[in-house]
């Protein structure tokens, strides 16, 4: 086996999977499993895990310097200029539509301790809305996938995740598992091939969902 096609069986054998959309998948409306410690340790050895682990670390090695042929480095800026691909382009517009509800929803100038309850009411028009706004930067093959259970459909899955990665309307909190639900709406959305079909060797494109999605 020649450098270059180790190289990219390597890759290939560190970068998460993209699913074939010739065939119906099984599509869960996510709900909460884990409540106690034993929960932990089942989750710490599931599927899930191990496609998240692999997603990260597939995208942290995408922004890591890379050494040229003549031995120098490049570095990747947050702040990089760069020409981003059309699923990202659409996932921006997305993240634009739900940052732009905050202006019909003032903050409330009443007493608060925690969040500001205006947030609530920011947060249930998202839900009202949340599906036709996915629908509009999902391509059309995604979003018509067939599911295996009658229960859940391929939008149901994804707008739970991208719900819960904007933190909790009951609590008013926002923390590290509102990061993570985030992680694996972006997850869902490369094993689904939205961002490609085929898996680039030399990071560019997560490098995009990087700056261009998880950065901003």
């Amino acid at each position: 086996m020649s450098a270059s096609n180790e190289d990219v069986v390597n890759k290939v054998s560190r970068t998460l999977e993209i699913l074939p959309l010739t065939e119906p998948h099984t599509f869960i409306t996510p709900v909460k499993k884990i409540n106690e410690g034993q929960d932990v340790s089942a989750f710490l050895t599931s599927k899930a895990y191990r496609d998240i682990g692999t997603f990260v670390n597939q995208l942290n090695r995408a922004m890591c310097p890379r050494k040229t042929e003549n031995n120098r480095f490049i570095s990747f800026q947050l702040d990089s200029p760069i020409t981003y691909s059309t699923p990202i382009k659409q996932l921006q517009e997305l993240l634009q539509k739900i940052s732009a509800i905050v202006e019909e929803v003032p903050p409330d100038t009443g007493p608060r301790r925690f969040g500001n309850v205006s947030f609530r009411k920011w947060f249930e028009i998202l839900e009202e809305r949340i599906e036709g706004l996915l629908r509009s930067c999902l391509p059309q093959k995604v979003q018509e996938l067939e599911s295996k259970s009658e229960d859940s459909s391929v939008l149901q899955e994804l707008i739970a995740y991208l719900l819960g990665g904007f933190g909790s309307a009951q609590r008013l909190d926002y923390g590290t598992g509102h990061e993570l639900s985030f992680i694996a709406f972006i997850g869902c959305l490369w094993k689904l091939g939205t961002f490609s079909h085929v898996i680039t060797v030399d990071g560019s494109l997560e490098r995009e969902i990087v700056i261009g999605i998880i950065e901003p």
